[in-house]
């Protein structure tokens, strides 16, 4: 609208909480977890279960990506304008060798492991990169969609027909992982870029929330009218309510005018 000659700029800004708990189960929290609002930076891993220092593994994946991202955006200010997508995608890649190479170093830290998922947020379009069976949902006029596929056995045999999703949905492979960070020589992350909408809802989770919380209870929750922060943790106390079998760590996000 016109003001005294000049026109008023709408400013966007993104809303994000992230969120971990150790669960009511286990013993210590092998997820990783950090969110950068003002550069729409999101990263989530998860220490795969069964494998040992899952903790130390998680933490790398995420700090490697983390330390990659602001090292570019520091030279993007001496000029030289960073492909984020890209830096994301190879960071992924950097973290499995340091993961496998921690792993060869230690018998105490033998096959460590980690899922990954990595979200850079636009106001009108975001990347993401991810291995594992940590999810990227994108809720949108009430329906909820997820972007990331699983890299699990199970979900093979839902593509391939053999199951269906609801069989997936509790059958006790579910968590037997086909591809993460640590576990072979050579690991690409998987990736894509999706166009944003006013009145998007992301969520960024581990296997500690969709193993506990069906996705109609995710759709609910997620599209609450409630701040950020209070989404993330009605979507904690779910899964502890379940049972919190696991670790539970979510990212919520969203643009606001």
């Amino acid at each position: 609208m016109p003001d005294g000659g000049r026109t008023q700029q709408r400013v966007t800004t993104l809303e994000c909480a992230a969120c971990t708990d150790i669960g009511q189960v286990r013993t210590r929290n092998e997820d990783s977890l950090w969110a950068d609002a003002e550069r729409g930076w999101l990263l989530l891993a998860d220490g795969m279960g069964g494998h040992s220092s899952g903790d130390l593994a998680s933490a790398l994946a995420v700090s490697y990506v983390r330390n990659n991202l602001l090292e570019a955006a520091e030279k993007s200010r001496e000029g030289r304008k960073p492909d984020y997508a890209e830096v994301l995608a190879n960071s992924v890649i950097e973290a499995n060798a340091a993961i496998r190479s921690a792993g060869k170093q230690s018998d105490a830290v033998h096959m460590m492991g980690s899922t990954f998922i990595g979200v850079l947020l636009n106001p009108g379009e975001m990347s993401y990169a991810y291995v594992g069976d940590s999810r990227l949902y994108l809720l949108r006029g009430g329906a909820l969609t997820q972007l990331s596929r699983d890299h699990t056995l199970v979900q093979e045999f839902v593509d391939a027909g053999h199951f269906t999703a609801e069989i997936a949905q509790n059958h006790p492979s579910r968590g037997l992982l086909t591809r993460g960070l640590g576990v072979n020589d050579d690991e690409e992350p998987d990736t894509g870029i999706c166009a944003l909408h006013p009145g998007d809802r992301l969520l960024l989770c581990t296997d500690g929330l969709t193993d506990m919380v069906n996705e109609h209870e995710i759709c609910r929750l997620l599209g609450m009218p409630a701040r950020a922060d209070e989404v993330a943790r009605s979507l904690i106390e779910a899964a502890n309510s379940a049972g919190g079998h696991d670790n539970v760590s979510v990212i919520v996000a969203w643009f606001d005018e």
